[in-house]
């Protein structure tokens, strides 16, 4: 991935559904008349399909069709309903549940209090699973020295959080928490569904996590 704006915890605009149709004259094909949708994944060109399947988190999620014909990753249990988590995600997800204390008031913290309130959750997932390949950009920013400066004005480059060196090192471990979250709600969604996620980490019914806008908390 690339340090965009969405993955420094910063919501794009152009972020939601969309209504996908085919050029003119064309077809796609799918039954737009039926329940449901699509989900569309879009990778930089050259990417091969093989390493975007494999980055999904669901073994289920991985079963495609190339044309030719389809491929099913554990079909004993994708037939039966049932699915694993990738293992490292698995270990990841069940220390974050651990760890992780939601504030009383996100809306009253700042985008760099919210990031150090993660980066404390962080810190014992990394000494529960320290081997996981997902922690270079938490590397990254620890490196980096932090220009913040409270007192700069938001229409100051220098110092504020508008400041490139000043997101990239403060949102990191805000864009790992909004990861995590994602991890979660896509969990539930499949149990929701019905699907067993046979090797699933354990989460409290009442646990709730929500993901956090650097932008957004910085201009409260």
């Amino acid at each position: 991935f690339s340090m965009q704006l969405g993955i420094l915890g910063v919501v794009p605009i152009n972020d939601g559904t969309h209504d996908l149709k085919p050029k003119p004259g064309g077809n796609l094909p799918f039954d737009f008349h039926g329940s449901g949708g699509i989900d569309l994944i879009v990778a930089k060109a050259g990417m091969p399909v093989s390493s975007l399947l494999n980055g999904f988190d669901l073994e289920i999620c991985k079963a495609s069709f190339d044309g030719n014909k389809f491929h099913i990753p554990d079909p004993h249990l994708t037939f039966a309903g049932k699915t694993k988590m990738e293992s490292n995600r698995r270990a990841v997800v069940g220390s974050y549940v651990t760890h992780h204390r939601e504030p009383e008031n996100r809306y009253s913290m700042s985008a760099i209090e919210l990031s150090k309130l993660v980066s404390t959750t962080i810190r014992a997932v990394r000494r529960d699973v320290p081997n996981a390949p997902f922690y270079r950009l938490l590397d990254v920013a620890a490196a980096l020295p932090d220009r913040y400066n409270p007192r700069a004005r938001p229409w100051d480059m220098g110092g504020s959080m508008y400041d490139a060196v000043v997101q990239a090192k403060w949102a990191p471990p805000i864009q790992f928490h909004n990861w995590c979250s994602k991890l979660i709600d896509r969990l539930r969604k499949y149990q929701q569904r019905g699907i067993e996620v046979v090797d699933a980490p354990t989460i409290a019914d009442n646990f709730r996590t929500y993901q956090f806008s650097i932008m957004a908390h910085e201009m409260m």
